[in-house]
């Protein structure tokens, strides 16, 4: 009996020891000087790194394929790198990096192909409606938007039941939607497309902006109860101007009697434009100038209520800056 009592006092004893946590170490792999036999690494001098892979990166707790990934990556996702240097085994250069408060390693590429592209230092600023968002600092000391990507120059319209769009318009929709998601969105843009491109003379109070390519229509009504979206609409505009529309919310009847309320948005640079869509952008009442497009025939011009372009590095080398500055000069 005195036996059993010490064994029931020893495992009680045991159920309230706290076990002691042994974090895992990486192990080394020291890189060759010269990265001989590897894909010569394009990180070393940068702070983050956009993921390029075509689709989702491994993130894994050590340097290696042999233990089991901790997440995914999506693609064109931008991580930030820790300071630990880079490590070289099974013939990759990998990184250690920051995603979402996990801290794993990925690997830089293969053969030629690069899986990881350098971007600059990343700063946390507020953009419109106080919207927490990324800002990167490119290298001649400007800065843009994380999640600026220049669009595909490929024009090969695709169908979405009566919704015609071209291809760099959809890529630029579906970058729109990733940025979208990061803020906790919950709108499907594809499914909530009321309009697309292409679409001449259907709808006589888009003026002509859909005649031609880059142009879409976007629902902010609850498909379930028909409510407005109102909580979720300044994040849409923020997520379609990063990606590099020219984005507005048409309020009920801003257009004509009884006008539904909807997202309008054109995409910037698309050279199949109608010629009043291009308008939007860059005209005496567009966009790039500070308003919110509307033509003459809406009376004075209106400045843009959602806080003025968003530019990216793309759209300047394109040809498409901010023109507010150029008309203060006047």
């Amino acid at each position: 009996m005195r036996h059993y009592f010490f064994a029931m006092l020893i495992l009680y004893m045991l159920m309230f020891i706290t076990p002691v946590s042994h974090a895992q170490t990486t192990p080394d792999y020291p890189c060759p000087s010269t990265f001989e036999g590897y894909l010569q690494p394009r990180l070393a001098d940068s702070p983050s790194a956009r993921i390029i892979v075509d689709g989702n990166i491994n993130l894994r707790p050590i340097p290696s394929t042999s233990q089991a990934r901790l997440t995914t990556i999506p693609q064109w996702t931008t991580v930030s790198l820790t300071f630990s240097a880079p490590q070289c085994n099974e013939g990759y250069v990998w990184w250690q990096v920051m995603y979402n408060d996990t801290v794993g390693w990925v690997a830089e590429g293969a053969d030629d192909e690069y899986w990881l592209e350098p971007r600059g230092e990343l700063i946390s600023q507020n953009g419109y409606d106080n919207i927490s968002r990324w800002f990167v600092e490119l290298p001649d000391g400007t800065t843009e938007p994380e999640g600026c990507l220049r669009p595909p120059d490929d024009y090969e319209r695709v169908q979405f039941d009566y919704i015609t769009l071209n291809r760099r318009t959809l890529f630029m929709l579906n970058n729109a939607q990733r940025i979208y998601n990061q803020f906790g969105g919950s709108v499907n843009f594809r499914t909530a497309l009321v309009q697309g491109s292409y679409n001449a003379g259907v709808v006589a109070a888009s003026f002509g902006t859909h005649d031609g390519g880059g142009a879409v229509d976007i629902s902010v009504r609850n498909p379930a109860d028909f409510s407005i979206l109102t909580g979720e609409m300044p994040y849409m505009i923020e997520a379609l101007r990063i990606a590099g529309f020219a984005a507005w919310v048409r309020r009920t009847g801003e257009l004509y009697a009884n006008s539904p309320i909807h997202i309008h948005a054109i995409a910037v640079g698309d050279t199949d434009l109608s010629e009043a869509a291009r308008a939007q952008i860059d005209g005496e009442r567009g966009y790039l100038r500070g308003y919110n497009g509307l033509p003459e025939s809406y009376g004075d011009p209106i400045l843009d209520s959602h806080g003025g372009p968003v530019i990216c590095q793309w759209m300047i080398d394109d040809g498409f800056p901010d023109l507010r500055e150029e008309d203060t000069d006047k």
